[in-house]
């Protein structure tokens, strides 16, 4: 927990970690309140048994007077799965679903539903998913396939529907990457993108599905790590308060939590030290922000934060506002704890009848076996 005022808050601070156990010195700062989440990658995961061992390691480890530390991966489906092992269903990518002229919403969902019910079982609490960018540049080297769909309606429908199965399992979805990552020629993981559209292309065609996902009440959004200059000319949008706050918040009346990209990737880690990002992704609108890896940069973003919280008033607000943003996370999760799955949900027949029906169509339409494509994106 962190004091900011009178007040005590969860930390904004979400991180990574090396390993399939938890490292002494998180286990520390879980306790310590300096971290309210962690994200797994597929170098935590060996078995399901032992990924259910590792979340209730992680809760266990925030004590009593912490609230407890929610869990997140990215999971997806096709090229970016975490967790790609025997028994977890095998799911071709999200763009198979707009392969069905009718009843893809249902498909989408069922996706979404198979997808949820597997990462509840082995303790998994959220979900960096769905993509919500628009497919609109076909040379794009992190998007493609990822998205739903290049039609804006389309990947707001099934993206829509992909994380309303996703909830009705108990995982919190998380749409990204606000405010679209559809239109760039360059990976955000390697350098900083930057979309030249204008705003009205922008409005009509990046920020479509955002809008409807939040007027379908999505609980939260991830950022992009892009430079959009017809919206700020200064920042990319995760530290970009004209997008986040001015765009996000207030024009499109968003309340949910959002979440950063992770901090280290190096559109924002080649341009800004890790705790200065920190700063300015919470004071731009952040609820949450990553960091994935090194314990060097969680260190100073951990040091940075509660040194801002100390002695800037205007940084303290926003703190709090954050807080209470997460804490609606973390009081839905909690709600659904009793009622997680089985591990015998893990690779179950329905769940495998869904793969193979959006396999089948991924492949009659020339496209290629995820197992083709097992280069994952981002950190493994």
């Amino acid at each position: 927990m962190m004091i900011v005022g009178n007040d005590i808050v969860a930390s904004p601070l979400w991180v990574g970690f090396e390993g399939k156990t938890l490292p002494a010195e998180l286990e520390r700062r879980l306790s310590r309140g300096e971290v309210g989440g962690v994200v797994l990658f597929s170098r935590n995961a060996e078995s399901p048994a032992q990924l259910r061992a590792l979340c209730r390691e992680v809760r266990a480890a925030a004590g009593r007077g912490n609230p407890s530390p929610l869990i997140a991966v990215d999971q997806e489906g096709g090229r970016v799965a975490r967790f790609r092992f025997p028994p977890f269903t095998e799911f071709p990518p999200p763009r198979a679903c707009s392969l069905f002229c009718c009843g893809s919403d249902a498909v989408a969902e069922a996706f979404g539903a198979a997808v949820g019910s597997e990462l509840r079982a082995v303790g998994v609490d959220v979900d960096f998913a769905p993509v919500l960018d628009v497919d609109s540049y076909p040379a794009n080297p992190v998007i493609g396939d990822r998205a739903f769909s290049g039609d804006p309606a389309e990947a707001a429908r099934l993206g829509i529907a992909f994380a309303a199965g996703l909830s009705s399992r108990g995982v919190i979805p998380v749409g990204k990457h606000f405010p679209g990552h559809g239109d760039t020629s360059a990976d955000s993981h390697r350098e900083l993108p930057v979309v030249r559209a204008g705003r009205r292309t922008l409005a009509g065609r990046e920020l479509l599905p955002f809008r409807r996902a939040v007027r379908g009440g999505i609980p939260a959004l991830m950022t992009a790590h892009v430079m959009y200059p017809a919206l700020d000319g200064t920042y990319p949008a995760t530290l970009s308060g004209r997008i986040l706050t001015g765009i996000l918040r207030d024009r499109l009346r968003f309340r949910g939590t959002v979440f950063s990209d992770a901090l280290e990737m190096k559109a924002i880690a080649d341009h800004y030290g890790g705790g200065e990002a920190a700063i300015l992704a919470v004071s731009a609108g952040c609820d949450v922000v990553l960091v994935c890896r090194g314990e060097d940069l969680q260190a100073e973003a951990i040091e940075r934060i509660a040194r801002e919280a100390r002695d800037v008033a205007a940084f303290r607000r926003a703190l709090a506002a954050a807080a209470r943003r997460s804490g609606r996370l973390r009081a839905w999760a909690a709600s659904k704890e009793r009622r997680r799955p089985a591990p015998r949900s893990l690779g179950a027949a329905r769940h495998r009848a869904i793969a193979s029906l959006l396999r089948e169509r991924w492949e009659s339409a020339g496209r290629s076996s995820p197992k083709d494509r097992a280069g994952s994106v981002g950190e493994r």
